[in-house]
């Protein structure tokens, strides 16, 4: 008589395994340690001719990797249908952990993310934010272990990715979740690239997945309004140090971007040629630019060298806590502490720059955005136009300078 699943639970060990019946050619083994395991025995093909052979079930008992006698039964009755069908059991078995071996052993996302980090050419802090935006938004919602080709177009990854997005879109950060879903196609272009996955790229861009994000152009001064806030940056109403005081005259001068001004070293100044090479890494074209040292911007850094000649960075803050030197978001945190909050940025210098440069001095867009570092033209321009114009650069920072200086600025 076939066992049922108390008797199974009752089964005592012996000195050496043995086999019990639990019906329809299904059977126990009991292992001298306790351990029981289901065998099921059937003839293939399933004919009188046909051989006898084993097919491991699995092991008895209660959650993940064992089977209860009644799951065991089930698996007998579809392995069956199989055998029936002309399919032995035991070489689709054989097959299926090819399967998952093969899953198993597939690139995973951490493994294409990671890739994708070390291969990008963008600066050091771009390449932060791509990395905190992938390990702690992406890998934990597609999850780090998950095989790329898991993600591919066809099996579903297009709906996932596009979740994952509108999630993010549903916090309010339109414009992350556009930024992450560019990451994400760079990541898994890394994958397409080394046949880990089929295209097309689940994450690729299109006029449907794009969110309603608008940007908005940072605030700048009128020309009109220098004199007033030249006032107010002496007054210096906040108690700003001293240091934050003259980077922001810098910054007026120079119209740089934070990230390359706050860590300036001054080792990248040159006096004998009047000029400041500001290296590749700090910009955001990647390339060294150079900026024309003029008579009141010197005097500015003249200022800042009898207190921080001894110290590595132009800008070195004792009370720094992330750098030795005031952090690129000080400028902006003054500016509002003067209370030009919606009024301007420090970004907003460089649209003071190009459009008061054009209108009051009346110098080329040309020379102006060269001195602001940016590209001109097609890729062949690119690759081909190395002139620097810098002649008719330090004739327009000359001119700046001098045209601050006229609207209040105190050196």
């Amino acid at each position: 008589m076939a066992l049922t699943d108390s008797g199974l639970k009752v089964l005592l060990p012996k000195e050496k395994k043995y086999r019990v019946s639990v019906g329809d050619a299904l059977y126990v083994l009991v292992y001298p340690s306790g351990g029981k395991y289901f065998v099921w025995k059937y003839r293939f093909p399933p004919n009188r001719s046909g051989q006898f052979r084993d097919y491991q079930i699995g092991p008895y008992g209660k959650g993940p990797g064992k089977w209860t006698l009644k799951q065991a039964r089930d698996e007998v009755i579809r392995l069956d249908q199989l055998r029936k069908a002309g399919e032995d059991p035991r070489l689709l078995k054989s097959e299926s952990k090819k399967e998952l071996i093969k899953k198993a052993t597939a690139p995973s996302l951490l493994q294409a993310a990671e890739g994708f980090m070390e291969r990008s050419k963008t600066k050091p802090s771009t390449l932060k934010d791509y990395r905190n935006m992938l390990l702690n938004q992406v890998l934990p919602v597609l999850g780090p272990g998950t095989p790329v080709d898991q993600l591919e177009w066809s099996r579903g990854g297009r709906e996932r990715v596009l979740s994952l997005k509108e999630s993010i879109e549903g916090r309010g950060s339109l414009y992350q979740s556009d930024k992450c879903l560019m990451v994400m196609r760079g990541m898994f272009d890394y994958a397409i690239d080394r046949g880990w996955m089929q295209p097309p790229n689940p994450a690729m861009g299109s006029k449907q997945a794009k969110s309603k994000h608008k940007p908005k152009p940072n605030p700048s001064l009128e020309w009109a309004q220098l004199p007033k806030f030249f006032e107010d940056l002496e007054r210096n109403d906040p108690g700003a140090s001293l240091v934050t005081v003259l980077a922001v005259k810098v910054l007026v001068m120079t119209f740089l971007r934070g990230g390359s001004l706050a860590p300036a070293k001054w080792k990248e100044f040159d006096l004998k040629k009047d000029l400041w090479t500001i290296p590749a890494d700090r910009m955001k074209a990647g390339k060294a630019h150079q900026v024309p040292l003029t008579g009141p911007l010197k005097e500015v850094l003249e200022t800042l060298r009898s207190f921080n000649s001894d110290q590595e960075f132009v800008f070195f803050s004792p009370r720094g806590r992330t750098f030795p030197h005031i952090h690129r978001d000080s400028l902006n945190n003054h500016l509002k502490n003067m209370g030009y909050k919606g009024l301007t940025t420090a970004h907003g210098f460089r649209h003071l720059a190009l459009t008061a440069g054009q209108e009051v001095l009346k110098v080329d867009h040309e020379i102006i955005q060269r001195q602001m570092a940016h590209t001109f033209g097609d890729k062949v321009r690119g690759s081909y136009d190395k002139s620097q114009m810098i002649k008719e650069r330090r004739e327009f920072m000359v001119a700046w300078s001098d045209a601050l200086v006229e609207q209040g600025l105190k050196t």
